[in-house]
């Protein structure tokens, strides 16, 4: 006998009763379960998940996986600082980590020194903490990069602030005039407000990288930042873009530039992690968007919905790849002076801030 049957003999009298929960309630039990399964709108996020992890897999087999050598690098500093630190650590995947960041010394030399001196130097202060290590693939990993690391790696890089110094962990210093710098801070984020009419005026490249600059500082998840930001400025393009997703009706003819926010799903190697791009991101833009509205331009934050339709239609404009997700939408220009905006009033502190 079924569930049903065996439920509605024991209540009895109740039968009815019971009959019209069972009508309600285990279709509903029935559809939580294969939800994912029945439900198109999440078979898009489920192949792209998985097309990430495929490549992030064979990435890191044939040690071209950059997001595995970005977190490996990490990992180790965490090590570094580590109190007390031991003799041992990162042993499971210093090989790897050393292959890879061979394997991308020329690539990086051109598109971004930075990253390699990065690796260099940390790894270079990791064989020099781990000499009295025993383990066997901890020597190993030294004697090969020894032989074939990274040689000269200075070549004028410093850190983001341009000062020439070793990548490597640091004694944080204080910040001067930390008041003063918060007082600054706080009168751009409340200064910026979602502007949506735009002079006729074409947005500088040089000022969105500026910007970016400072979107880049924002922590992530063991450092991958696994995203890219294409900005779309090309008149036709951006008009066309700018019209797929939902909320732009009305103004998205004359938006000067739209930028638009790509995770990507390689740069993680558990499903778990799916949602990493959207956190990375957002932290992201909240710098970016802050920087380009204290560097005189403004700008409209646009929700990415998740429809079939507006993925197919975003593919048909821009190139991306299999395990690439849109995050979000965001209008750059210089607004119209003296234009309505929407208040927009916050919550409260208190309405929000939990203490336990």
């Amino acid at each position: 006998m079924s569930i049903t049957g065996n439920l509605r003999q024991r209540l009895g009298p109740r039968k009815r009763a019971v009959q019209t929960m069972l009508s309600n309630k285990v279709p509903q039990f029935i559809g939580a379960a294969n939800f994912f399964h029945l439900n198109g709108a999440f078979r898009e996020e489920q192949a792209a998940v998985a097309a990430g992890k495929k490549k992030h897999l064979e990435g890191e087999l044939d040690h071209s996986n950059r997001m595995f050598l970005r977190r490996s690098v990490h990992r180790i500093e965490k090590g570094l600082i580590s109190q007390p630190r031991r003799d041992t650590f990162a042993a499971d995947y210093i090989g790897r980590t050393v292959e890879t960041a061979v394997s991308f010394q020329e690539i990086l030399k051109q598109d971004d020194p930075g990253e390699l001196k990065w690796a260099s130097d940390v790894l270079n202060r990791y064989f020099e903490a781990t000499q009295n290590s025993t383990d066997r693939r901890i020597g190993a990993a030294r004697e090969r990069w020894l032989s074939v690391g990274v040689k000269d790696s200075d070549n004028g890089v410093g850190d983001i602030s341009g000062n020439a110094c070793e990548l490597a962990p640091f004694e944080q210093p204080q910040l001067s005039d930390a008041a003063d710098r918060y007082q600054s801070l706080t009168a751009i984020a409340y200064h910026r407000r979602s502007v949506r009419w735009f002079e006729d005026k074409p947005v500088e490249r040089e000022l969105v990288e500026e910007a970016a600059a400072v979107g880049l500082t924002a922590p992530s998840a063991c450092n991958r930042q696994s995203f890219r930001l294409l900005v779309v400025d090309d008149e036709d393009l951006r008009k066309r873009v700018a019209e797929v997703p939902m909320g732009t009706a009305g103004f998205s003819h004359q938006i000067p530039a739209m930028a638009v926010l790509i995770g990507q799903h390689r740069g993680y190697e558990h499903e778990r992690d799916r949602h990493a791009i959207y956190v990375d991101g957002g932290l992201f833009t909240t710098g970016f968007i802050l920087a380009l509205e204290g560097l005189g331009l403004n700008t409209c934050c646009i929700n990415w919905p998740e429809l079939k339709s507006k993925n197919e239609r975003i593919r048909d404009l821009i190139d991306l790849d299999s395990d690439e997700r849109v995050i979000m939408m965001i209008a750059i220009g210089y607004g119209v002076p003296n234009q309505l905006v929407p208040r927009s009033h916050k919550r409260s502190v208190s309405a929000v801030v939990q203490w336990a």
